[in-house]
């Protein structure tokens, strides 16, 4: 399933990966399944029409994380709890591509986060406790993805959290300047151990 996902000759081989993983997968798993690819810009035209307008990967995504229904064909339905747990993780994964594009308009901040060892805050949480936003250190910033070697469209940055003494890999959008960002200390979860960095439980403006 990794490689349909990320195939790197065919949105379509993608979108068929996905639509699958939609009917096949448990609802519990989906989400860790399409979070990655939320906002993915690659081009697919979903009809045979050469006039009928291109959407995006991640368009096409969301589109079957809230969607009922696939072109005439009802989708399986999701558990309420999870269909309400979904609907709250879009919201933050919208805000969080809001603050990547802000970031992409602005090329001093992106030198800022270029720079090896500069200080930032960052998004992190895991099962356990809540998305809040973290003192952090630019580590190294990635440009091609591990398993593919494709070029990123975004740099990702590693960043270590100083504070608790894990490393982390984050998108643009789950980085910011230290002044932009205010954190309340009460909202301070406890040490992280893991490394989860998927389970947006709760994400900070």
């Amino acid at each position: 399933m990794t490689l349909m996902l990320n195939h790197v000759d065919s949105a379509y081989i993608r979108c068929i990966g996905f639509l699958y993983l939609r009917y096949g997968t448990n609802p519990a798993d989906i989400w860790e399944r399409f979070y990655p690819y939320l906002y993915d810009d690659e081009p697919v035209r979903l009809l045979s029409k050469m006039t009928a307008p291109q959407v995006t990967v991640g368009q096409y995504v969301r589109n079957l994380l809230t969607d009922m229904e696939y072109y005439g064909t009802l989708l399986p339905r999701f558990p309420v709890a999870v269909e309400r747990d979904i609907k709250v993780k879009l919201m933050q994964a919208e805000k969080i591509e809001e603050r990547a594009l802000r970031h992409l308009q602005d090329k001093r901040a992106i030198s800022f986060f270029e720079t090896i060892g500069n200080r930032i805050q960052a998004l992190y949480g895991d099962k356990d406790n809540p998305v809040t936003w973290y003192d952090g250190v630019v580590d190294r910033v990635v440009r091609t993805d591990d398993e593919t070697g494709a070029k990123l469209s975004r740099p990702k940055f590693l960043v270590t959290f100083p504070e608790y003494g894990n490393t982390e890999l984050v998108s643009l959008g789950e980085i910011d300047m230290m002044q932009r960002t205010v954190r309340n200390d009460n909202d301070r979860p406890r040490h992280h151990t893991g490394s989860d960095h998927h389970n947006r439980g709760n994400d900070y403006n």
